[in-house]
């Protein structure tokens, strides 16, 4: 008899613990997630180790808070001249946006690698399956006296676009959009 009573001022104990311990996550909880919300420096550190670059390997840095929602983050790799932007959420640090600019020379030829082709460079160039990218668009455009192949595709929860140049399937310029949810 003296056993249940005591089990049961435990259980009480227990409970009342494990109430006061929902109350307080319940109240700090908006305060919780505003201090794992993410700033200018980190959403830096985001772009730069997903370009695989070090801060010595860039110029011309640009962050900047857009809205409450994303940081805008752009720099130049110094080496090949490559332009970088991306969208970072303030929220939990995701990659929102990105895009790439390579620097290249312009061709005057009309030739071409054919889209086949071009879909399995961008396969090679992104790691993403060629049964993916084949389910999207690429058509070819001759402006500027060069002619490039433009690839759109979506996977998972990203859209895709990429550009080649037509006569030797270069990647030119990317980018990716998140459209899940924000």
């Amino acid at each position: 008899m003296k056993r249940t009573k005591r089990m049961r001022k435990i259980g009480t104990a227990l409970l009342a613990i494990m109430m006061m311990f929902a109350l307080s996550a319940s109240v700090f909880g908006e305060t919780a997630s505003a201090a794992s919300a993410i700033d200018e420096s980190a959403a830096l550190k985001i772009a730069l180790k997903n370009a695989g670059l070090s801060k010595s390997s860039v110029r011309m840095i640009e962050v900047e808070k857009e809205s409450s929602k994303s940081i805008d983050v752009e720099f130049v790799r110094s080496s090949n001249k490559a332009e970088y932007n991306y969208e970072i959420a303030v929220k939990d640090g995701r990659i929102l946006e990105k895009s790439v600019e390579y620097k290249y020379t312009k061709t005057t030829s009309k030739s071409k690698i054919g889209q086949e082709k071009a879909r399995k460079a961008v396969a090679a160039f992104s790691g993403i399956s060629y049964n993916t990218i084949k389910k999207g668009t690429c058509t070819y455009q001759y402006s500027k006296k060069m002619g490039k192949y433009e690839v759109k595709f979506r996977s998972g929860n990203y859209k895709y676009e990429y550009e080649l140049l037509a006569k030797t399937g270069k990647v030119i310029e990317y980018e990716y959009e998140y459209t899940g949810t924000r």
